[in-house]
C-alpha cells in the first residue's frame, strides 16, 4: 500500500469519492462510476488505481460467468476504512460535510 495522504485531489478524484460516499459499503463497477461522475474511461481508471494503491479502495473480480451472463466480468471497488477516513477529511477541508 501507497502513502494514503499522498493522494493528488483534482475534481475528477473528488467525483470519483463522491460516487462512493453515497453509499459508503456499497461496491461499484467502473461503468457504476462512470455513470454517477460523468467521467471518460481514461480519466477514471488511472484514478481508481492510484487510489487502490494508496490503500482507499479494494478490488475484486465479480464472480459470473461471462457466457452466461452475456458480458464480461466487472472489477469492482469498495471503500476502505481508511479511504472512507480520508474521503470525509478531504470533503470536510474544503468546507463540504460528506456529499449526500
Amino acid at each position: 500500500m501507497g502513502k494514503d495522504r499522498n493522494v493528488r485531489m483534482s475534481l475528477q478524484t473528488l467525483r470519483v469519492l463522491e460516487a462512493f460516499l453515497e453509499n459508503p459499503t456499497d461496491e461499484l463497477s467502473g461503468a457504476d462510476v462512470q455513470k454517477r461522475g460523468s467521467l471518460a474511461s481514461g480519466t477514471l481508471y488511472p484514478i481508481l488505481l492510484r487510489l487502490e494503491s494508496a490503500g482507499w479502495f479494494v478490488s475484486r473480480w465479480e464472480a459470473i460467468d461471462p457466457s452466461s451472463a452475456g458480458r464480461p466480468r466487472r472489477r469492482l471497488y469498495r471503500l476502505t476504512p481508511t479511504g472512507l477516513t480520508r474521503a470525509s477529511e478531504v470533503f470536510a477541508s474544503f468546507g463540504r460535510g460528506v456529499p449526500a
